[in-house]
């Protein structure tokens, strides 16, 4: 049973939801005015806002108020408003609005919207809750490690690795990963894959500031985050990470913050889009060997929440054409001091590709030629996308052999 509450809606609209509500079991209390709801908001959370929006309400402002509310602001909202105030309205709300429906309501539409977004909302929390419980148990087993011995400590790297995402091989797109983490042991660098249906498949890669094992805990957070929000928001790049930015912002210590970049590519149409928030720019190189540098605009994640923080985010939009690669990587790589002084930087990066061949390994090359096994003092993580020369593939065939194995990438 579900608690509904109704902002500044007439009697029949009352009425009408309570009678076609009730056979659900929802509890539905209706409210005067913005100040008389806050005070009920704040003495009981409602599972759902229902605003009837008249002309010259201030709804915008107690709206805004709730987004700030950290008890409230994950209170889903349907806003009624008048046909003539949509544009008004869609303008004015910079919290999260579920649906926005028109005046007269259409109450068989308003019961379905409502019982989705309840529905929606429940899997959230289930999924919250797992995924919470997961991290304790992470974190738990990560700080008795940080008592361990040296013997201890090894065993402790070892099930670092071997917790590290597995690169899919969908057909036709090689994937490449080269994971250094800096001292041998464990780092605040992560990646991971995950499909979001059988053709799109999801690459995260990030970098916690600080290091050690610190860092290693909250990257763990980070990286099941932000896969989290790009399953939920169905691969919505600026919704996806809206989402991690908020649950990162609640949970890590204050002044630190995740830097992360995260992909989504059609392995069957080469359809590519990617948010930079905080990472080093990726490289993208074009089947006649051109090299592209695609910097875009982002801030880091968890630093605070913010309803406007997804704004800040710029998508980019490409294809990745047969024998086409991109080339994504942290900040540790670049930074590499070389014989002369300077950094590796990204005239190193464009060096490799140069001569990169269509089969190399492009992240092992790159890692050589920096010579960062004894002078990177970060963590080094480079992933590399290829697209190889080989005719598509039916789209039920994508991503590797069957469903079996789609299934498992979903549940790792």
């Amino acid at each position: 049973m579900a608690y509904i509450l109704l902002i500044k809606g007439d009697d029949a609209l009352h009425e009408q939801l309570k009678q076609r509500l009730a056979k659900y079991g929802h509890e539905i209390f209706a409210a005067e005015n913005s100040e008389r709801t806050r005070k009920i908001a704040s003495d009981r959370t409602p599972d759902l806002l229902i605003c009837d929006q008249n002309k010259g309400d201030n709804q915008a402002a107690f709206l805004e108020h709730l987004s700030r509310d950290r008890k409230l602001s994950r209170v889903p909202v349907i806003l009624l408003v008048d046909p003539s105030e949509m544009a008004a309205a869609l303008s004015a709300y910079q919290c999260d609005i579920f649906a926005v429906l028109t005046k007269p309501v259409d109450y068989d539409h308003l019961v379905l919207q409502t019982e989705t977004v309840l529905r929606q909302t429940t899997r959230q929390k289930q999924s919250r809750r797992r995924e919470r419980s997961e991290l304790r148990s992470q974190i738990t087993r990560l700080e008795r490690e940080m008592r361990a011995t040296t013997s201890d400590l090894t065993d402790a790297a070892q099930n670092f690795i071997t917790m590290q995402a597995t690169p899919p091989s969908p057909k036709g797109i090689r994937i490449d990963v080269h994971y250094n983490p800096s001292g041998g042991f464990i780092g605040g660098d992560f990646y991971d894959f995950l499909w979001l249906d059988p053709r799109r498949l999801c690459i995260v890669l990030g970098d916690v500031s600080g290091h050690g094992i610190q860092a290693a805990v909250i990257q763990s957070m980070a990286r099941k985050v932000i896969s989290i929000g790009m399953k939920i928001h169905n691969g919505d790049l600026r919704a996806g990470l809206r989402f991690a930015n908020d649950e990162l912002a609640d949970d890590i210590p204050n002044g630190k913050f995740v830097a992360a970049l995260v992909g989504v590519l059609d392995v069957v149409s080469g359809d590519w889009s990617h948010a930079r928030c905080g990472l080093p720019h990726p490289v993208f190189v074009e089947p006649n060997g051109s090299r592209k540098d695609v910097l875009t605009a982002g801030v880091a994640l968890g630093l605070r929440r913010s309803s406007n923080w997804a704004a800040a985010i710029e998508v980019h939009k490409a294809k990745l054409l047969p024998e086409g690669r991109i080339v994504l990587f942290t900040d540790g790589i670049i930074e590499c001091i070389q014989d002369d002084g300077e950094e590796f930087d990204y005239k190193g990066i464009h060096r490799v590709l140069e001569r990169a061949k269509l089969t190399d390994n492009v992240p092992e090359l790159i890692h050589q030629a920096a010579h960062a096994g004894h002078r990177a003092v970060d963590d080094v993580l480079i992933i590399s996308l290829t697209r190889e020369s080989a005719p598509a593939v039916a789209p039920e065939a994508a991503h590797g052999a069957d469903e079996e194995e789609f299934t498992g990438l979903e549940k790792a």
